[in-house]
């Protein structure tokens, strides 16, 4: 049977849900799709490639629902909702920080990254600050997400995952002041 890339990375999403990023092998992808491992190369070249395509995939489903901020929206604000979203996506799959740790950017991630640049442009960053704000808010998300799902052997409670949203937020408005100083905003 022949499968498609987009079934391919479904199929690895669904597994890493089940068997965490240790148990995620190309062997064992391959007995999930009832293929042998060397058909999984038509799609991917390597177990790093399909590890960097299913981060892109988080972050599109991710951001899929968040558009570009409206004129009356604050920049900020728009800000702040991607690192919520990324946060959600992460949390949504097993070890979905740990995947994303060292994957590159691929495909649409980048485009998405670009797009959050030039919004960041037209807030009046230049354009280095800009991607770094980016990297600033997409690394403070993973990692958050990373000691998050670390901790996952723990029972959560309703107090708990309280704690930890008002703890994210309060990262996220710190570091969103410290962006808004630079350009000499003051709220």
């Amino acid at each position: 049977m022949r499968h498609t890339r987009a079934t391919v990375m479904r199929t690895a999403l669904r597994l890493l849900n089940e068997v965490g990023l240790d148990g995620l092998t190309t062997r064992r992808l391959a007995q999930e799709l009832d293929v042998q491992s060397p058909a999984l190369y038509r799609h991917f070249g390597s177990k790093q490639e399909l590890l960097d395509h299913m981060a892109a995939t988080m972050v599109e489903d991710a951001f899929a629902h968040l558009a570009r901020p409206g004129p009356d929206q604050d920049w900020a604000d728009w800000l702040a909702e991607r690192g919520r979203a990324l946060r959600r996506s992460l949390l949504t799959h097993r070890d979905g920080a740990r995947l994303h740790v060292g994957t590159r950017p691929v495909g649409s991630q980048i485009a998405i990254s670009n797009s959050v640049v030039e919004v960041l442009g037209e807030a009046g960053f230049p354009p280095a600050d800009a991607r770094r704000a980016d990297l600033v808010i997409s690394r403070y998300t993973v990692g958050w997400a990373v000691e998050e799902q670390a901790g996952a052997g723990r029972p959560v409670t309703e107090e708990s995952r309280d704690a930890a949203d008002a703890d994210f937020e309060y990262g996220l408005r710190t570091i969103l002041a410290g962006l808004r100083a630079s350009l000499g905003e003051t709220r």
